[in-house]
């Protein structure tokens, strides 16, 4: 069982987890980190928009599309992790889920270059 849930996470298509991260990226990661930590326009725009082009890239199904939207998603998400860190702390179990963000955009990113390495192997 735990081969098979193994296989299923590593190479399974990750596009319904890219979608799920691009929206909780552009809608639900800047309001949080306004409420949260504060104003801060620069930062929450890049947010709203790395989850844009996510979904394009998405939309297009063009691999280094999806490879590049994955890394700014991943490098986003912990960068949130680490301002909460930083300026507020874990205070709550639900903060949590930042850390649970991090690591699905990681693996999301992971499975993207490894379907790449297959495609041109």
């Amino acid at each position: 069982m735990f081969k098979s849930l193994k296989n299923i996470w590593k190479y399974s298509d990750s596009q319904p987890t890219e979608i799920t991260l691009a929206i909780a990226l552009s809608i639900l990661a800047p309001v949080a980190t306004f409420i949260e930590i504060g104003f801060m326009p620069f930062f929450q725009l890049a947010l709203v928009a790395a989850g844009i082009y996510q979904l394009r890239c998405v939309a297009l199904g063009q691999l280094s599309c999806r490879i590049r939207a994955a890394f700014m998603t991943f490098s986003l998400y912990l960068t949130s992790f680490l301002m909460y860190i930083i300026n507020i702390g874990m205070p709550s179990p639900s903060h949590y889920g930042w850390l649970i963000l991090v690591l699905s955009s990681l693996s999301s990113l992971r499975r993207l270059k490894t379907e790449e390495l297959h495609r041109n192997g």
